[in-house]
């Protein structure tokens, strides 16, 4: 073992002769000496410990104690001891303490400085030998602290250098996301108070439709005015992903990462006719007139009076065949505000007319004659009947930009 207590014994005297030596014999001194549990007795001349010990071949180092101190003067039968000590840095919780010790083990080494190391985490353990150049102790004492947050406050005993790592010992379920109410890395107080502050991040998609355009394209097989959707349009979908933050159960921030679009849009197509409208066959000639109050002149009066009644209706248009009622504000009438400004009897001379804007061979191919030669000189509701009609034949597109505008379809 390297260092050992004094202890007292028997050693090599050195003896000088008598010869003529007598009265040199009486002057010098006997001393015990002790170099690193080595122990010797030696009889000498010199005045100090140093001298002593430099006659004797020790070098002394300045990590080495000397007792007594090297410049005391030596008398007879002084006990010398050159004891070794090791130097040591002591961490107590993140501070540096430098110490000599004689001691051969980091417990002996701790005892040396009155050092309790109980409820300590001490390392290396105590029961290690000390190395004879130098040592490093790292203690990291028990404390009392108090952690408060969404999950209530409690106290406890830990032994942890940092606020991290006594969050981690003591606390359920903690993240390196979470914060606290002072640096995680800092250095734990004892009966510090803490307040937690769960942070999490959390992904999450979301689906967001595409909406669809209204192509039009021309076809000679329709007649002008007429419209037919050939292909339905369809919404797509984009994929968004975000990250959000959550603190303490609530979202704090959102932020998208990413976006991908999964399905893409189809436009739908309308076909517009342009195939020219056949010409009307031409009214019958007129009858002489000589025909004419000859033929009148044999009706009855009753029939004349009939006559009179179907003169007074064609001066309108209308035939006086009934429609279906429908209520006001229906889809018919948005259609028709759009459309025509809501005018149902509207006839700008440009092909179009009434509200729903019928061209005169469409109105007479759905049956429109049986209410009005055109559209304009029928009544709101005979109107929408027609217009049932062409909508269950050609499809909302018949209407194409209002009923995009309307989001009808």
């Amino acid at each position: 073992m390297k260092k050992t207590p004094w202890i007292v014994a028997a050693a090599t005297v050195c003896v000088v002769g008598l010869g003529g030596g007598g009265t040199a014999f009486a002057m010098s001194n006997e001393a015990a000496v002790s170099v690193y549990g080595d122990q010797s007795t030696v009889r000498t001349f010199s005045s100090t410990v140093a001298e002593l010990l430099e006659a004797q071949g020790v070098e002394v180092k300045d990590s080495d104690l000397v007792v007594p101190d090297l410049g005391e003067t030596v008398t007879d039968g002084m006990e010398i001891q050159v004891v070794q000590r090791t130097p040591v840095t002591v961490t107590v919780d993140g501070e540096d303490q430098e110490l000599l010790t004689s001691g051969d083990t980091v417990g002996e080494a701790l005892e040396e400085v009155d050092y309790a190391t109980e409820g300590a985490r001490v390392s290396p353990e105590p029961a290690t030998e000390l190395p004879d150049d130098s040592a490093h102790i790292n203690v990291v004492t028990s404390k009392t602290v108090t952690f408060k947050g969404q999950r209530g406050q409690d106290t406890f005993d830990v032994t942890a250098l940092t606020v991290d790592e006594a969050m981690k010992k003591v606390l359920a379920d903690v993240k390196d996301t979470d914060k606290a109410s002072v640096d995680r890395d800092s250095v734990l107080e004892d009966g510090a108070t803490i307040t937690v502050q769960r942070v999490r991040e959390k992904e999450r998609t979301e689906s967001e439709k595409i909406p669809f355009e209204t192509k039009t394209v021309e076809d000679d097989e329709l007649l002008e005015g007429e419209t037919k959707t050939t292909t339905e349009g369809k919404k797509g979908v984009t994929e968004k992903v975000f990250t959000d933050t959550v603190v303490d159960g609530e979202v704090t921030d959102s932020e998208l990462v990413s976006e991908k679009v999964t399905s893409k849009p189809v436009d739908r197509v309308v076909a517009k006719g342009t195939k020219p409208a056949p010409e009307p066959e031409p009214e019958e000639e007129a009858a002489d007139e000589s025909d004419q109050d000859s033929a009148q002149s044999t009706r009855s009066e009753s029939s004349s009076s009939r006559s009179s009644e179907r003169e007074s209706t064609s001066e309108s248009g209308s035939t006086g065949a009934s429609a279906p009622s429908v209520s006001d504000g229906s889809v018919w009438d948005r259609l028709a505000q759009c459309e025509s400004g809501g005018d149902w009897s509207i006839n700008t001379g440009n092909g179009f007319s009434g509200g729903l804007q019928f061209t005169k061979s469409t109105w007479l191919a759905f049956g429109g004659g049986q209410y009005a030669p055109v559209a304009h000189q029928a009544s709101r509701e005979q109107q929408i009947a027609i217009g049932k009609k062409v909508q269950a034949g050609q499809g909302w597109g018949a209407w194409p930009s209002c009923t995009s505008q309307l989001g009808i379809g």
